[in-house]
Parts: C-alpha cells; structure tokens; sequence
C-alpha cells in the first residue's frame, strides 16, 4: 500500500530506499521509503507482500514518479531479483556501490547496497545520529513505531520487533542523500518555456524558436 504526503516537486531532488522480502503472506513485507533528499522530510512510503520481481514495478513507478530519484535496493537475498528487473525495466537512476577488485587490481561496480556486519551498523548509525540532529521528519505513524523497537543486542546485532523493514528501507534512502547531487547522479529537468530557461535564451541573445508542424515560430530577443 502507497501513502503519499507530499507529491513530487519540478525542482526537487528525491531518493528512494527499498528493503526486499521473499513476498509471501506471512512472511517479511518490503518496503519502499522516499525522502526529500535537500529536506530530510519524508515524502512517501510504499508497504506490503509482494514478489521481488513484482516490486521492482512499484520502485520504477514511484521513482519515476518523483523525478527519477536516486534509488538504492537492498542487495542481499532477494534483492537482487529487484535489481535484475528494475535494470530490465531501465530505471535511469540506481546507486552503484565500487570496490576494488583484489584479483585483478581494478575497480568494479555492483548495483545496490550490500548490508555486512560491517556495513549496517555505519548505516544504522548514520540514520540514528540523522534522526538526533532532526535531518530527518518522519511522517508515517508505523514507521515511527518501528524506530522505537529497533534495539542492538548484546552480542551487538540489531532487529526491529516485530519487523523492521520500515527501518532498513529508511537507512537506505538516508545513505542516499550523501549521493543524491553528486553528478552522476542527478537527473536534467527539462525546464523548456520556464522563467529561467527565457532568462537564458535572454542573456545568451539566442533566437527563440518553436517546430509545429512543418513550420518553424521565430522570434528574436
């Protein structure tokens, strides 16, 4: 199920965390988190069972949806089914973790987060530490509920109870915030016949021109 609070600005750059489950009924739910990324504020939370395969349409829809956002899947387990259709799929803008190869001494790229013992307690810092310093507002009720039960045991693991996919999902979209304006990153706006786009041809002195049809509509600054 999709909440929505705020809908996709023109201007505004976005990024989408999402936590994979196997998708059956009784099982782990996947989650989808979008964030504001200049903000903080979260902006819209998609919730439910549903296949791996079968999630990767939800993820392209909402991030397309909301500009092409920077969008970051879980790559353990099943995620990797969502990465292979949202990469079949074309989604424009997916995070891409680099490492260097041991073997061959040069630098490849996978799709997706890959959460290690190492990796998750930084994520889960980050987003507790985002959360202290009020980077964050978090809108959604149930995310919330899940914050306050996610704990770290004394053999330091960490788990939500009874689920924390809501979590996870959102420590994601967190990470991507450090990555959402970096150039490879940001997605063009096509601001044709915008204020600023006229305050351009202006100052360049271009000539201003429109095809309809056949014919071609010039005018001059």
């Amino acid at each position: 199920m999709l909440t929505v609070w705020q809908e996709p600005e023109r201007w505004g750059g976005y990024v989408l965390g999402v936590d994979t489950a196997e998708g059956l009924g009784h099982g782990d739910y996947s989650c989808i988190q979008v964030l504001d990324a200049r903000e903080g504020t979260q902006v819209a939370v998609w919730h439910g069972h549903i296949p791996p395969d079968e999630l990767a349409y939800e993820v392209h829809n909402l991030g397309i949806w909301y500009g092409n956002a920077l969008c970051c899947v879980e790559s353990n387990n099943h995620g990797l089914t969502t990465i292979t259709q949202l990469r079949q799929l074309g989604y424009p803008n997916m995070f891409r973790r680099r490492s260097l190869n041991s073997q061959t001494n040069r630098m490849s790229q996978e799709f997706g987060w890959k959460t290690t013992r190492t990796s998750k307690p930084l994520m889960i810092d980050d987003l507790s530490m985002a959360l202290r310093n009020d980077e964050l507002l978090i809108k959604d009720q149930h995310t919330i509920a899940e914050l306050r039960t996610y704990v770290r045991n004394e053999r330091g693991g960490m788990s939500g109870s009874p689920h924390d996919d809501r979590v996870m999902a959102l420590a994601l979209a967190n990470q991507m915030r450090k990555y959402a304006f970096v150039p490879e990153y940001v997605q063009e706006v096509d601001d044709m016949w915008t204020f600023d786009w006229w305050v351009r041809k202006a100052n360049k002195h271009e000539p201003v021109g429109d095809t309809i049809g056949l014919n071609t509509i010039r005018g001059t600054t």
